[in-house]
């Protein structure tokens, strides 16, 4: 597991080069819906906050109802075979221009317009195809303007530090980890969560800026856990949310380990790709040091066998 998220610069790289074409009306958009789950709904969230026009992410079984021949709809699974995503998908094919990112599966079979990838992967693995397709797909129809160049040039050249990043934050972490961030560092808070869930098999929880400041803030005053408070920040932050995160800082430290982590990248989508690598990272690291294996997913595919056996019960 760990050589393969490693190479995600060059799976970034190679994903930018994949060619496609569809017969989409782009100047008729006027809203984008994402429907998917896990880390494919993760790249859906990266990009949102980009998007020049609404971009709504489905993580359920229907998308909402102002979906119309207006919205474009993306599917992303990278088995294909994601029962959420394809129960969106079925109620909203008919209605309105899609494009399915996957592997294949029943919704490589169901969509008119498919960017096929790369199977073979684990899908939180694969999150180079499953995003920098989608961006520029998004870049050509001039509803995110993104220099994705730029952030694989940046993964590129920023490798070392970004290992060595990781490291120490598996390394230092002690307790439960608690991962902040403001703008698209939300999204990459998140993603850091669900990393450490599945790749450590341990518990995370990811907080947003400022929101976090009317509720989380107060908990710290009867706080007694051993947990270590991960800040994802940009050199370019606007002066009130460097005074929030100082203020967290020196607060946080009173009880608990902070780890502060600052990106390289001239711009927001290249720091992002950058924090994003340091945690995918630093969860298969925290896998090492707790002595169990990243790659595994068990209660997820037993779940998926429960769901399974009770669909063919009920049929």
């Amino acid at each position: 597991m760990l050589d393969v998220v490693r190479k995600f610069p060059e799976q970034a790289r190679e994903a930018l080069e994949m060619d496609f074409e569809f017969d989409i009306d782009f100047s008729r958009i006027r809203r984008v819906m994402v429907a998917g789950m896990g880390g494919s709904a993760i790249s859906a969230d990266i990009l949102s906050h980009f998007s020049k026009i609404p971009f709504h992410v489905v993580r359920d079984y229907a998308p909402p109802p102002f979906l119309d021949e207006k919205t474009l709809f993306i599917a992303v699974s990278y088995s294909g075979n994601t029962e959420e995503t394809l129960s969106c998908f079925s109620l909203a094919k008919e209605k309105c221009p899609h494009v399915a990112i996957t592997t294949g599966g029943k919704l490589g079979e169901m969509a008119e317009n498919v960017i096929k990838i790369p199977s073979g992967f684990q899908p939180r693995a694969a999150i180079a195809y499953l995003l920098f397709p989608m961006a520029k797909l998004l870049s050509r129809a001039s509803i995110i303007d993104v220099d994705l160049e730029n952030a694989i040039y940046i993964l590129e050249s920023e490798r070392e530090k970004m290992e060595e990043t990781a490291r120490m934050v598996a390394n230092e972490m002690t307790g439960i980890p608690l991962i902040y961030g403001y703008g698209v560092m939300q999204s990459i808070a998140r993603r850091w969560r669900q990393q450490f869930n599945e790749n450590a098999k341990m518990h995370a929880f990811d907080f947003m800026l400022p929101e976090c400041n009317h509720n989380e803030l107060e908990a710290w005053e009867g706080s007694r856990e051993k947990m270590t408070c991960i800040f994802l920040r940009e050199r370019e932050e606007g002066e009130r949310i460097k005074t929030r995160f100082d203020f967290m800082r020196e607060e946080y430290k009173k009880r608990a380990k902070v780890i502060e982590i600052y990106a390289a990248g001239k711009d927001s989508f290249s720091r992002a790709m950058y924090h994003m690598h340091v945690g995918d990272l630093a969860s298969i690291y925290m896998a090492e040091r707790r002595g169990v294996e990243a790659e595994p997913v068990n209660l997820i595919m037993k779940l998926k066998e429960t769901l399974s056996q009770h669909s063919r019960s009920s049929s």
